[in-house]
């Protein structure tokens, strides 16, 4: 058994900024869409265009037609987002290997989100309570430190990349766009028929009123069509779970070694992760008793302490300079 360095610290040890990628493209498409609609309903209550269609005037319909635009394009923005982050960012980061005991396996889609929403899906995730040796690695950089429920041994979260999760966010990407047109045509002629007259004191709020109605009816649609498309294409994917190098699936239990870049991901609480395993190896199953399960100590006693070096030579492993 290896001495163990310093207990790092638990739960937050800093600032998390999230998901940047996520957070930034939520944000514009809100402020556009607001901006959108409160721009071009000033301007509209200058036109007194005398064109009605449906009982509201040329000009309502104009902007009611872009308020259905903003709200879609806003949509589809969004839904990009998850399959950017999930699937086409290269986030920098250091090829790293750990090892230590399995305590917990999530599979795709095995969540609501996931389930609901399959473009929002993650990809398999093991965690790992790793032997003491590696929780330098656990703690460098990261702005939260996850932990055992046991007795508080630090965890790494290694994801595996599921080809699943890749087909539903470019599937759910499609069908956003395609039922975001037919979104945007529905909400135009749902909040037309309302029909705003470009006169008297009540126009402003009508006008308002089927801007916001014509943008949730897109909206609605678009995500319908995301769902629809993600669904569809998680299905063509086929199932998705964790396989190591042999092709062995992993268990709660399972002595495991892991190699692959880590990052420090803002969705995960800022924790460093594995993102993704590439490569990884088992050395069997942990005999400990119940109390005694899924800890530091024992991955630290009843596996090798070298099995980094036997799987992936050379890389970082949290103790001396980083190699990049």
């Amino acid at each position: 058994m290896t001495d163990c360095p310093p207990h790092p610290p638990i739960g937050p040890t800093g600032a998390n900024t999230g998901s940047i990628v996520t957070t930034t493209l939520a944000i514009y498409g809100i402020l556009s869409t607001l901006i959108t609609i409160i721009g071009k309903i000033t301007d509209a209550l200058d036109n007194t265009s005398p064109l009605p269609i449906l009982g509201t005037t040329g000009a309502g319909v104009w902007v009611i037609g872009l308020s259905a635009v903003a709200a879609a394009a806003a949509t589809i923005l969004t839904v990009a987002a998850f399959w950017y982050d999930r699937c086409l960012s290269n986030p920098d980061g250091e090829e790293t290997c750990s090892a230590g005991v399995i305590d917990d396996i999530q599979e795709a889609f095995s969540d609501a989100a996931g389930t609901f929403f399959p473009f929002a899906a993650q990809h398999d995730m093991v965690s790992v309570v790793t032997q003491c040796q590696y929780w330098p690695l656990i703690q460098q950089g990261a702005a939260y430190i996850h932990v055992n429920g046991t007795d508080d041994s630090p965890v790494i979260h290694c994801y595996f990349k599921s080809n699943a999760v890749c087909a539903a966010g470019l599937g759910a990407v499609i069908g956003a766009v395609i039922l975001g047109a037919v979104g945007v045509a529905v909400g135009i002629a749902i909040g037309a028929a309302i029909g705003c007259v470009a006169s008297g004191p009540l126009y402003p709020l009508c006008l308002l009123l089927a801007c916001l109605i014509a943008a949730v009816v897109a909206a609605a649609i678009t995500v319908i069509g995301a769902v629809m498309g993600g669904g569809i294409a998680a299905a063509i994917a086929g199932s998705s779970e964790p396989t190591t190098d042999d092709g062995s699936k992993p268990k709660v239990g399972d002595y495991i070694t892991t190699c692959g870049k880590t990052i420090v991901y803002g969705v995960d609480d800022g924790a460093r992760v594995y993102w993704f395993v590439e490569h990884s190896a088992l050395h069997g199953h942990s005999m400990a008793g119940a109390g005694q399960q899924w800890i530091h100590t024992d991955a630290d006693k009843n596996m090798p302490l070298d099995t980094c070096a036997a799987l992936c030579p050379g890389n970082y492993t949290g103790v001396g300079p980083i190699i990049v």
